[in-house]
């Protein structure tokens, strides 16, 4: 089974598709590209298949730094972050929940970052997601 709701790779995702796999948290996945369209520059979005495991996901990039993954589930997506060792010690200093520090804390550490993610199943989770993308953008 794929990480995304969207594991074919011959069906492209649209709004259609994304709406009603997403149900109500549709509305928070507009909420958090809304943010980003004003806070960041140039910021774009696109679907990519990297394989069977992955299934289809939704790359935002700011001119060409990817801000983050987004991976649509059923009624809920998750937010994938990968953060170099200064966003990293970075996050470490703010008041992100404990879970969301330790995932990134415990980490693989690769070439490109440490990749982590959290789950986005409502508004609540808004806050998290913007400071997440700060540390990143900042870093």
């Amino acid at each position: 089974m794929a990480l995304s709701i969207f594991a074919e790779k011959a069906f492209l995702p649209n709004e259609e598709t994304l709406s009603e796999a997403l149900a109500e948290t549709k509305s928070t996945w507009g909420r958090i590209m809304a943010y980003m369209t004003d806070a960041y520059k140039s910021v774009n979005g696109e679907w990519k298949y990297y394989s069977k495991a992955a299934g289809w996901t939704f790359v935002v990039k700011s001119e060409k730094r990817t801000l983050v993954y987004l991976i649509p589930q059923k009624d809920y997506f998750k937010a994938s972050f990968v953060f170099g060792e200064k966003a990293a010690l970075s996050a470490q200093q703010t008041d992100l929940p404990e879970e969301i520090l330790t995932s990134i804390s415990e980490a693989k550490r690769y070439a490109e970052g440490r990749s982590f993610m959290t789950d986005v199943k409502s508004d609540a989770d808004i806050n998290v997601i913007e400071k997440l993308l700060k540390i990143k953008n900042d870093n």
